[in-house]
């Protein structure tokens, strides 16, 4: 018989298996709890301090009632993030889609790149963690996360436009598709910005150096 979900006091050492995380819109009151403890937590004590437990003790439930939502920090790192991201995703699918035989692919592959990192840098953090597990405990690539998919659909859409109208040298835009999204990494930019004090613009200029300066047919 499965036992319903308490606020226990005394929260569990071990968790249940988990299931599918449920979308931060969830009509699940304890996933609106969830989230906004993670959300406070991560504020005050940044991401790699706070543990499932602690945020479990803070939404006041038990540690099963938050592995039955989210398997890992990665996954609730992802629901805090889906609105925006997918906006962000939707948004940048349409300027896509509007340019085709409206500017050369080249400058919306630039302006696509610009805009990337932009998101990056202002979600760096729950980017990489949401990377760590998802490429860590599930031991799938971070080209298999949906985000870097539908990236790397746009970004292989604008290769071959730029490759069918001459603008590119010889080359699969299909390989330098998951090049480029290599180099979109939340962790390249956390690295840079913390090893070279690279800014945003550095990052940036360096991208579009590679992979549209450095593609661009002379």
């Amino acid at each position: 018989m499965k036992k319903p979900d308490t606020d226990a006091a005394q929260l569990p050492r071990s968790a249940p298996q988990a299931k599918e995380s449920a979308p931060p819109e969830s009509a699940d009151p304890y996933v609106q709890r969830i989230l906004e403890a993670a959300r406070q937590l991560f504020t005050e004590s940044g991401l790699e301090a706070v543990s499932m437990y602690s945020i479990a003790k803070r939404a006041g439930i038990g540690q099963g009632s938050l592995y039955r939502r989210f398997t890992d920090k990665g996954e609730i790192c992802s629901a805090l993030l889906k609105g925006s991201a997918d906006q962000f995703l939707s948004g940048l699918e349409q300027q896509v889609a509007a340019s085709a035989g409206e500017a050369p692919a080249l400058a919306q592959l630039q302006s696509s790149i610009e805009q990337i990192a932009d998101f990056i840098e202002q979600y760096a953090e729950l980017l990489n963690m949401i990377k760590a597990e998802f490429t860590g405990k599930k031991q799938l690539t971070q080209f298999e996360h949906p985000f870097f998919q539908r990236l790397g659909v746009m970004m292989t859409e604008l290769l071959q436009r730029a490759a069918e109208g001459g603008e590119i040298i010889d080359i699969d835009p299909a390989f330098a598709a998951t090049a480029l999204i290599s180099v979109l990494s939340p962790d390249l930019y956390l690295y840079e910005q913390k090893r070279h004090h690279s800014s945003k613009l550095d990052i940036s200029r360096g991208i579009v150096t590679l992979f549209v300066t450095g593609l661009a047919k002379r």
